[in-house]
């Protein structure tokens, strides 16, 4: 883990995606922090992966409070960048529910992707804007 806190914090990454198979959901869900714009980038990340899966919109998911298949507190020791990076990077984890068939978690996963980087180019491109 430090050795990837260092590379985190020598190339100064914009965001961070982790990608997991949860065994106890039936749905695709993610956990935020990170980055102001964070959310802004997992909203239509999950509606992109509905296509090919469902969402899970439980009030609680693995125990923890949930909205909208969003979760914005997570497990400690889960990788995040180190806190004197500056600025913040964005910070997702999607989470595949680990019944479906494989090709439908790969391809609700891959628009999830896909999504995210979309919508993070069109933030940089506004960003000088701002």
């Amino acid at each position: 883990m430090k050795l990837l806190q260092t590379e985190l914090t020598a190339h100064g990454l914009h965001g961070l995606i982790s990608l997991h198979t949860d065994d106890t959901s039936d749905g695709f869900y993610g956990f935020v922090s990170g980055a102001t714009l964070t959310e802004s980038l997992i909203t239509p990340a999950l509606e992109a992966a509905e296509q090919f899966l469902p969402r899970n919109n439980n009030d609680v998911i693995d125990g923890f409070i949930a909205s909208n298949g969003i979760i914005r507190e997570s497990y400690e020791g889960v990788l995040r960048a180190p806190p004197e990076v500056r600025p913040r990077p964005f910070e997702i984890i999607l989470e595949t529910p680990k019944t479906p068939p494989e090709f439908l978690k790969e391809a609700a996963t891959v628009l999830a992707l896909q999504t995210i980087l979309t919508r993070y180019r069109e933030f940089i491109a506004f960003a000088p804007n701002l």
